[in-house]
Parts: C-alpha cells; sequence; structure tokens
C-alpha cells in the first residue's frame, strides 16, 4: 500500500455466494475468496472467519481496518442494517450490519448491490471524476444504482434506484417482485431464463438444446445460452434477444429522461454480452430518448468487469467513511 492508502473490508452477499475481500484505497486487491450461500446463521460465523484469515494473510490486525461495507439484493432494511427476504434471496431480516460490527469492532455499512456497483465504478472504474450516472446491474436480477449531483441517490428510506422495477408495460410477463412487465421480467436472467425453459419444454429437439452450453438439458437453458443461440441465428433466441435489447433500451431512455446522465454504465450481462448486447440497444434508443439526451450522456460496458464484485464491497466502506 502506499503511504496515503488504507484498507478496507468488503462483503458481497449474492443469491448464490459471497465475496470477501481487504481492499486498500488505491483499489488494489489485497486478498480476496469466496464461500458458498447458506443459512444466515450458518454463514455468518464463516464470514467472520474469513476475514480474520484473508486480515492474516495479509499481516493486517482488524482493527487496522478502516471500515467495513456489505452490499446486498435489495429490498433492504436500511435503518435496521438488515437483508430482508426477496425473490434471489433466501435470507429474511438477517442484522448482517450490527453482527460484523459487533463481531469485528469496525465501523459498518450496509447498502444495496446495485448502489455499491454505481459507487465502485465511481471510485474506481471509468466513472471515475463523473458527477451524475446511472449504473445498472444485469445479473438474475436487474438492479439500479444512481449518483446525482456527486451524491449517491438513496430515498426516504433508502431505497431509492430500483430501476429493474420500472414497470415498462403493465400486461407484460410476471415479475418476481409481483409487478407484471418489469425490466427485470424482460431482462433478468432468471427470468430470461424461466420463459426460455417454459418455452422449449416439450421441444426437445429443438436447435437450442444442441448448442454445447446447453448439452441436451433444460436447466442449462440460461439468459447466457439465449446469448450464445441469438449469435449462432437460431430464430427463437434471436427473437428474444432481440426483445431484451428494445426493453433495455426503453428502460434506459425513461431513466436518461427522469435524470439526465452524463453517463451509463452496464454490467454483469452486458460485460460479458458486448457490443452484441450494446449496438442494438443504441439503435433503439432514439425511439426513447430525445437528442439532446443521448448526445450528452455516454453509454457503456463496465470497466471493472469481473473485478466489481470484490471492490463493490469495499466501495460502499469508502462512501460511508466520506
Amino acid at each position: 500500500m502506499s503511504n496515503d492508502s488504507f484498507p478496507v473490508l468488503g462483503v458481497d452477499v449474492g443469491g448464490t455466494k459471497i465475496a470477501v475481500s481487504i481492499v486498500d484505497s488505491a483499489a488494489q486487491i489485497l486478498a480476496s475468496e469466496r464461500i458458498g450461500m447458506a443459512p444466515y446463521e450458518e454463514v455468518l460465523p464463516q464470514i467472520l472467519q474469513l476475514s480474520k484469515d484473508l486480515a492474516q494473510r495479509c499481516n493486517l490486525p482488524l482493527e487496522d481496518l478502516r471500515a467495513c461495507g456489505v452490499c446486498a439484493p435489495g429490498p433492504l432494511d436500511m435503518e435496521g442494517g438488515r437483508i430482508m427476504k426477496s425473490p434471489n434471496m433466501s435470507w429474511d431480516a438477517a442484522p448482517i450490519r450490527d453482527d460484523l460490527q459487533k463481531a469485528l469492532q469496525i465501523p459498518t455499512a450496509l447498502e444495496n448491490d446495485a448502489n455499491a456497483g454505481v459507487l465502485a465504478e465511481w471510485f474506481f472504474g471509468c466513472a471515475k471524476g463523473k458527477k451524475d450516472l446511472i449504473y445498472l446491474t444485469m445479473s438474475t436480477g436487474v438492479g439500479g444504482g444512481i449518483v446525482s449531483g456527486g451524491k449517491l441517490i438513496t430515498g426516504k428510506t433508502g431505497i431509492a434506484g430500483e430501476l429493474g422495477h420500472v414497470v415498462l408495460d403493465v400486461n407484460g410477463p410476471p415479475c418476481g417482485c409481483g409487478q407484471y412487465g418489469c425490466l427485470e421480467a424482460y431482462c433478468g436472467g432468471m427470468n430470461v431464463a424461466k420463459r426460455l425453459q417454459e418455452e422449449l419444454r416439450t421441444k426437445p429437439e429443438h436447435a437450442m438444446f444442441k448448442l454445447p452450453e446447453v448439452n441436451g438439458k433444460i436447466e442449462n437453458l440460461t439468459f447466457q445460452a439465449l446469448r450464445e443461440g441469438a449469435k449462432a441465428g437460431i430464430p427463437l433466441a434471436m427473437r428474444m434477444w432481440d426483445e431484451i435489447c428494445f426493453r433495455l433500451a426503453q428502460g434506459l431512455g425513461l431513466y436518461m429522461a427522469s435524470f439526465n446522465p452524463e453517463q451509463i454504465v452496464l454490467g454483469t450481462a452486458a460485460y460479458y454480452a458486448g457490443d452484441f448486447l450494446l449496438n442494438p440497444v443504441l439503435a433503439y434508443l432514439p425511439r426513447f430518448a430525445w437528442k439532446e439526451f443521448r448526445d450528452c450522456c455516454e453509454i457503456r460496458t463496465s470497466e471493472l468487469g469481473l473485478k466489481i464484485g470484490e471492490l463493490a464491497g469495499a466501495s460502499v466502506a469508502l462512501n460511508a467513511l466520506q
């Protein structure tokens, strides 16, 4: 570490894994490890032990860690510091912020994963120096984080930025949140996989099953498989991919009109798809956003890519310290 940098602890809680990392304020990942998701009572001791092990590996006393940042899928109880039950999470009212702060004896902050994503891009990635930006994570679900006027927008109860649950069509497909036609219902990995599997459940000879990523198994018909099917020119996959791009452009147009950002960063699935997703989205965008909004806003994929999970929790800690 340089003389003016300092270490923080990051805990990134996902639907299937938890990443624990020690990162310095100059974005150097000093140590990082992942553990599998489990019931909260089982996994909390593992997080604590792993935090101690990583600190020891870095030759750092725990008290030298300036802060701990935790990020997780919403909804969160921001006042109580709890991770609440959601379509993509099995925990229910898990008091992780206070439990970690009490056990580790360092200041601990909690944020939803998309807010942590925008903070990571803001502190360490392509959004350095920006004052008005939006980050959209496209994974199991779709989440958003908003920085406006140089400040993270959290809203009255701390749950602002649920951009995946902007309703695009009230007659659209059901979303895990209980609404219909959300952006997440069209573009979220879990919902896309469900629609694809339902479409092909009685069609075992379909070309999608012959993709190497699928290997004849219906459970392998995922968002990633759809992307590869569209690249291979399979008509069903091309049609569904086109709808994803159309609906994503529709959502981005709403965000641009609402916040007038200078940059929108697309993460996770968009990072893997690259221009195969970005180019058709940009082609559709004039149907949903004025030229004035488009001219001042750069839309791009994440610069941090696979590192964002390790840096997101640390970014929550850095934002809390600020």
